[in-house]
């Protein structure tokens, strides 16, 4: 005998697969969301969503990051057309991709912007499988420059800026000394190595 007991649970990319690498930014979704075949408004809808925010309804393999008790959503940005358009992975299991129009500016956050707000008000966390030499601190956003600290025990990593695919960080070890320098979030190719840690 088999029972389904369905789970349901907030969404976060805990390894570096799980963030498209084609990824640019993120979507905010609000309660209505139409996602359109092309960027144009007479274009045919490939879906419609009412969005609750109730765990049990929301649907899944959708979400880049779901936090439903505070309402926030959001999706992954791939292509940017004009007046407001963006290009939304909207089903990540089957790669499906539509169009959705932004009702304001911060709808869309670029990496940079969404890093900018929510990794210095939430701090930022390695993904699991992070190459383990990333774990350190370097006195200049370079790969060759010198290494501050290595990154032992990590208790918090609080962001100052991002400067490309570096971060100006101050991180607190298990010793609770805090330790300032420069950190790679992301790699060349996409791939990003950490993540804002929004709770």
């Amino acid at each position: 005998m088999f029972l389904a007991i369905p789970v349901f649970a907030d969404t976060m990319p805990f390894y570096t697969n799980m963030v498209p690498k084609s990824a640019i930014g993120v979507y905010q979704t609000d309660t209505d969301l139409d996602i359109y075949y092309c960027p144009e408004a007479n274009s045919k809808l490939a879906k419609k969503y009412q969005l609750s925010y109730k765990q049990e309804t929301m649907p899944d393999n959708m979400f880049a990051l779901l936090i439903n008790d505070k309402k926030l959503g959001f999706l992954y940005v791939t292509d940017i057309g004009d007046d407001g358009w963006v290009e939304v992975v909207y089903d990540k299991q089957l790669g499906l991709k539509g169009w959705v129009l932004t009702s304001d500016r911060l709808q869309f956050l670029p990496w940079i912007n969404f890093y900018n707000l929510y990794g210095r008000k939430y701090g930022m966390k390695f993904l699991k499988n992070a190459p383990q030499d990333l774990y350190v601190l370097r006195s200049k956003c370079d790969d060759d420059a010198q290494i501050i600290s290595k990154l032992n025990y990590i208790e918090q990593i609080k962001l100052t800026k991002i400067s490309g695919n570096w971060a100006l960080v101050t991180v607190f070890d298990i010793d609770r000394t805090p330790k300032t320098g420069w950190m790679k979030w992301r790699n060349s190719d996409g791939t990003i190595y950490a993540f804002p840690n929004i709770k």
